[in-house]
């Protein structure tokens, strides 16, 4: 990485950054050679995403760009979003580092998506979108547990037998398990969830997990965290809606995200600048799977978890692609999707 520019190996300007958001998707490689122009997005929309396959390297653009466009009330942090509690601890150090042996980090808040999610709904809806107490795994799963005896379902009655003490704890082993496959599918299965609670089972896999959600959801009579981020979608599409500021919010190294958090983060984007900071392993991630790409997509449209969905994606060529997991690779073809303004990658990947 070359010193000296702002961005190091990256180059975006403001001249970039305008036509990028007015042409669409400017996707490109960095040389060595950079300009260094200082960027100012305080008036830019859209996504922008910086790419590479260190951690250390995606500082500089991150670093510059806070300097370039801080918020407009000299006394509001700056919003960063980091992938998770390690990230969030690593990303401070490192940018207090930076600044020397004296530096310090202050007035920056580093939160974790669900908090940024959370505190994103409290302005735009007036309530909590993710941290709802009801649906929470150590709650649910003693609602589950009640409901599991009401459930009518001869498999369930099998599973638990006949067995006092073995069926207590069988029954409350089942009521854990099935928490926890609920509070996955809030997250990435929203759509199958309101299905069930309709009396549909799009699956048409017979399961007794669609039964039971209908009735967790008619007990606890309150919207859950997908139905929170549907609303939540809806209010961010008025022109006025609040997003929290007008500076860029950074999104700093997530490998994957749920479809319906990256919405939020794409609506967002029609608000103010969101700049996400992607580790990515190396330029020829995708490199040569243009048609396997393709038909990756269509097999996620028709169905993400069918078996010849998964065997597609163990079965590529590339062993990084197959072993790297598919949430990531599907967060990766989503970004791609994404219209972002500007795609840059570090030049040395």
């Amino acid at each position: 990485m070359r010193q000296g520019a702002p961005y190091g190996a990256f180059d975006t300007g403001p001249h970039d950054v305008s036509c990028a958001a007015t042409a669409g998707r400017h996707d490109r490689s960095m040389s060595a050679e950079d300009s260094g122009r200082d960027p100012r997005l305080a008036d830019t929309r859209g996504m922008i995403i910086y790419r590479a396959s260190r951690l250390e390297a995606l500082l500089d653009p991150l670093q510059t760009l806070m300097q370039a466009a801080p918020p407009q009330h000299l006394l509001a942090p700056h919003s960063v979003i980091a992938a998770h509690p390690g990230m969030q601890r690593w990303l401070s150090r490192e940018l207090a580092l930076r600044r020397g042996p004296r530096g310090i980090v202050a007035n920056l808040r580093i939160e974790l998506p669900s908090e940024w999610l959370d505190r994103l709904a409290l302005a735009a809806l007036g309530e909590e979108a993710v941290a709802l107490r009801p649906y929470r795994r150590d709650i649910l799963r003693w609602r589950i547990h009640e409901c599991l005896g009401g459930l009518g379902d001869s498999r369930v009655a099998a599973y638990l037998g006949d067995s006092g003490g073995s069926r207590a704890q069988r029954r409350f082993q089942l009521a854990e398990r099935l928490a926890r496959i609920y509070t996955r599918y809030l997250v990435y299965r929203a759509d199958w969830l309101r299905e069930w609670a309709s009396g549909r089972d799009p699956t048409r896999s017979g399961t007794f997990l669609a039964p039971l959600w209908k009735m967790l959801h008619r007990q606890i009579a309150l919207p859950h965290r997908g139905e929170m981020i549907a609303r939540l979608l809806a209010a961010l599409e008025k022109p006025a809606a609040d997003v929290l500021g007008a500076e860029p919010l950074h999104v700093f190294g997530l490998a994957h995200l749920a479809p319906a958090e990256l919405d939020v983060l794409r609506a967002v984007a029609r608000h103010r600048p969101v700049v996400l900071y992607v580790p990515d392993p190396c330029r020829e991630f995708w490199g040569g799977l243009r048609t396997d790409r393709q038909r990756l997509r269509e097999l996620l449209r028709e169905d993400p978890d069918a078996a010849a969905t998964q065997v597609a994606f163990l079965g590529q060529d590339h062993p990084l692609l197959a072993s790297w997991g598919r949430m990531g690779q599907q967060f990766m073809l989503a970004l791609d999707d994404s219209g972002a303004a500007i795609d840059e990658r570090h030049w040395q990947d």
